[in-house]
């Protein structure tokens, strides 16, 4: 019998496409993995994996073979990996044992040995490596790197996996991984491609290119190749979808023709829906193994991603979601509706209403979405605004709408959760039921509008006060309100009347929205305890942005109040970007509390323009303007800038109407500016307020007491601000105040106290404080500080990365504060410093 022949071309690597994009990131990334045994670069097909590696290994100085793998190498992978190393040049003649001569145990352990005599490391590129199927393939590579020291440095290139036998080498660390989302061009890149191909679009089509497409590199290529020979590229653009003829070629030959039935089949139902779990695909489908399928078709490296950090729940790519909605139209049009009804059964089930709205009407199964109003009206009054899930199915008949009033209904709250709004006041004009007030009622709480939530909730509540559905959807309106009106216990009252009265009839995101709220009201009122486990109750049962942001935005205040900035600010961060004005300039405005220890000027005046951005454009209520005035004097006068913290506090003065927080914010002020007597007077005379402000009014009085030489005023002083800040453990308000505090309060301990346990615990934490270390930047920050080397301005950074420009901003925050920087240079400086670039 013949022996086949190792073929040579499968020991090269391919040639580099025309109009290559050189991608030097990326080639440091590789460089920089060598420090450990294994890189893997893993991503579906098209991202450029075999391009970026065949470019990188004619780059690099390091010594690398290459091995090309098809369908059926199994039998010869070793003998292509001796070839391969004997390639790299770090061998003379047969130095390396062969796999013919000995067992596989044998033959590695020979390899392994001689790997680790090599007083340089060869590198080896597997390339396509999932068509390997024998698992003893993966465990052998995993013995030789274990056991040939730091001489062998694999690159390993695959569509999914490899898996569990790679599982002890990444516990220890020594696994680097490439993805798809490292591999996703950039704006710059995409540009580059484009010119290469003879294309120059504009700007705003370059990036809405590079949106549709998320980057992908196989995407762009095919794009661009088939916009070459387009009379109009910029209308190319707007219409090209994952429907576009070479798409959907390449989608069928290199992924729909390789799988099997069954994994087709779940693909193809399951495109109805932006979300997949292995329950749905199973309720879609008929089927009861939807999450091994889905799980397999991950590994396989189709194009679906993981949601969140576990393997729960998967999203399809986006161009990938559009060819399979294509190919389920046209394979199997009749199925599309039943696919739809199925998943609004589903989702019904569950208590996901505005999802079963949308894919009951989608299914045109009108009982179905009108029985859900019936039900859940409240609830979807609270929903959205959410993206579509599919292409907008046939509207209800005329007539139909005008007899049932219920679908008219379902048909605006749909619209709502769309966030079309001019479709949802044609759909309220169909009805004239009284629950078209908790319509308005909803969008006037999300627009910030006050007065009007107030009355059009009033109203709720007279015409249907004996709906329990219809009294927590006004309650939570209108502690909405008052939360904005800073009438916080009203506001509690109300929200806890909306929570009684959402449990009473099962409607969980009203709940979540009473409970999201309350806990900021709680946190506001200095029940931090209670607000925390209120806060941690909502965010246990909703994923809606607007009531995880306010529970969020509650841990942000309670974690500031104990004095732990950085949970401070990572619950603030997590707050943003629901689009809710009230929840938007709460933030702004907690920011600014945050920013008081005088640390970062530069920092401190961003934060107060986006505070005066979030505050522009709608009737913002005194309570709101006032929090806003008394947190920006305090940051002004923190940096010694008391004129210009006396001239806004001043501007209010008229208006205030006895606010404590503004009194407070005064006697900061003059004692920031020396005029201890006046602080003193302002302090004490301050109207009862919150908690956390009567406790910082007692501090400012022991201070400015205590500087004056009046020991025994300071101490009483100081010890009716301790009794205030015991029980809920505040120890923020002192900590901030710094040394003054730190001395004042050691010096209390001597003069005797009933709260020893409390004084020293604030004073450990305020010596601590300097001495913290910084916390490590997770990946996403450390990809944001390479781009802050750049010239890019934020926005572009945002478009490189494919994210809003929130997101970029949330990053930059976190990185000044993890570098206890104060702007971009001297960020990239520490950084640099620190080794990070």
């Amino acid at each position: 019998m013949t022996e086949e022949p190792l073929l040579d071309s499968k020991l090269e690597p391919p040639d580099p496409p025309s109009g290559l994009v050189e991608r030097p990131g990326l080639s440091h990334a590789l460089d920089a993995g060598r420090q450990r045994p294994i890189t893997l670069v893993n991503a579906p097909p098209g991202w450029g994996k075999s391009v970026l590696l065949s470019w990188w290994t004619r780059a690099t100085e390091f010594r690398v073979g290459w091995v090309g793998i098809e369908d059926g190498d199994d039998p010869r992978f070793w003998s292509y990996l001796r070839a391969a190393l004997n390639s790299a040049g770090r061998f003379a003649g047969d130095a390396l044992p062969s796999p013919d001569e000995a067992p596989q145990e044998v033959f590695l352990a020979r390899l392994a040995a001689r790997l680790a005599d090599l007083r340089e490391p060869v590198g080896i590129v597997l390339d396509d490596f999932h068509r390997i199927r024998d698992p003893r393939v993966l465990k052998g590579l995993e013995y030789l790197v274990r056991h040939a020291g730091r001489a062998l440095r694999m690159v390993i290139v695959t569509r999914g996996g490899p898996g569990p036998a790679l599982a002890r080498l990444r516990l220890a660390d020594a696994v680097t991984v490439v993805e798809g989302a490292d591999l996703s061009f950039n704006m710059a890149e995409t540009v580059e491609l484009l010119a290469a191909l003879g294309l120059e679009l504009p700007d705003r089509y370059t990036r809405m290119l590079l949106r549709r497409t998320a980057g992908w590199p196989a995407g762009l290529r095919l794009a661009g190749l088939s916009m070459r020979g387009h009379c109009d590229p910029p209308r190319f653009v707007e219409e090209f979808t994952g429907n576009h003829e070479s798409i959907a070629g390449y989608f069928t030959s290199e992924v729909l023709d390789g799988l099997g039935g069954g994994h087709r089949e779940v693909l193809l139902c399951g495109c109805v829906l932006d979300e997949l779990t292995g329950s749905l695909v199973d309720a879609l489908t008929g089927r009861s193994d939807g999450e091994r399928i889905l799980a397999e078709l991950w590994e396989a490296g189709v194009f679906l991603d993981p949601v969140g950090d576990g393997r729960s729940a998967y999203r399809c790519h986006r161009l990938f979601r559009e060819f399979l909605r294509r190919e389920l139209v046209r394979r199997a049009p009749l199925r599309v509706p039943e696919l739809h009804r199925r998943a609004a059964t589903w989702y019904a089930a569950r208590g996901s209403s505005s999802e079963a709205l949308q894919h009951a009407l989608l299914s045109s199964d009108w009982r179905m979405a009108t029985d859900l109003v019936t039900e859940y009206w409240p609830d979807l009054v609270l929903s959205g605004p959410d993206p579509p899930l599919w292409v907008p199915g046939p509207a209800p008949p005329e007539a139909a709408l005008r007899d049932n009033p219920d679908l008219a209904l379902a048909c605006a709250l749909n619209q709502q959760i769309l966030g079309d709004r001019r479709g949802t006041d044609r759909y309220l004009r169909l009805t004239g039921d009284d629950r078209v007030t908790a319509i308005h009622l909803a969008r006037s709480v999300a627009a910030g509008d006050v007065a009007t939530a107030s009355s059009q909730a009033s109203r709720l509540l007279t015409h249907r006060e004996d709906n329990e559905g219809a009294r927590s959807v006004a309650l939570s309106a209108l502690g909405t309100a008052r939360l904005a009106t800073g009438d916080l216990s009203v506001a509690e009252r109300a929200l806890d009347g909306g929570l009684v009265a959402a449990e009473r009839v099962g409607l969980g995101r009203v709940r979540a929205a009473c409970l999201s709220r309350l806990a900021v009201v709680r946190a506001l009122l200095g029940d931090l305890h209670l607000a925390k486990r209120t806060a941690q109750d909502s965010l246990g049962s909703t994923t809606t942005s607007v009531a995880c942001g306010y529970a969020h935005l509650a841990l942000a205040i309670t974690h500031h109040e104990w004095g732990e900035g950085d949970e401070a600010a990572r619950y603030l961060d997590l707050a943003e970007g629901s689009g809710d004005r009230l929840l938007a300039a709460l933030i702004s405005i907690v920011r600014l509390w945050s920013l008081q220890d005088g640390e970062s000027r530069s920092r401190a005046d961003e934060a107060v323009r986006e505070a005066h951005h979030e505050l522009t454009g709608w009737a913002v209520p005194r309570y709101i303007a006032h929090r806003f005035t008394a947190a920006e004097a305090g940051l002004r006068a923190s940096f010694g800038d008391t004129r210009t913290a006396f001239r806004l506090l001043a501007d209010q003065a008229e208006a205030s109407g006895g606010s404590a927080t503004l009194t407070v914010a005064l006697a900061r002020a003059q004692l920031r500016d020396g005029n201890l007597d006046a602080a003193i007077g302002t302090a004490a005379g301050a109207p009862n307020g919150e908690l956390g402000l009567a406790l910082e009014a007692g501090l400012l009085e022991a201070l400015a007491a205590d500087r004056l030489g009046r020991g025994r005023h300071a101490s009483m002083s100081l010890e009716k601000a301790l009794q205030l800040a015991d029980h809920e453990r505040f120890r923020g308000v002192f900590i901030r105040e710094g040394p003054a505090a730190r001395r004042l309060l050691s010096a209390h301990l001597d003069s005797g106290t009933a709260y020893w346990p409390l004084v020293m615990d604030i004073i450990e934490c305020a010596t601590d404080r300097p001495d913290r270390p910084v916390a490590p930047l997770t990946e996403r920050e450390l990809t944001v500080l390479r781009y802050l080397q750049s010239v890019l301005t934020t926005e572009e950074i945002a478009a490189e990365l494919h994210v809003s420009v929130n997101t970029v901003k949330t990053h930059m925050r976190h990185i000044y504060r993890k570098l206890t920087a104060s702007r971009r240079r001297e960020a990239v400086r520490k950084a640099r410093d620190a080794q990070l670039l």
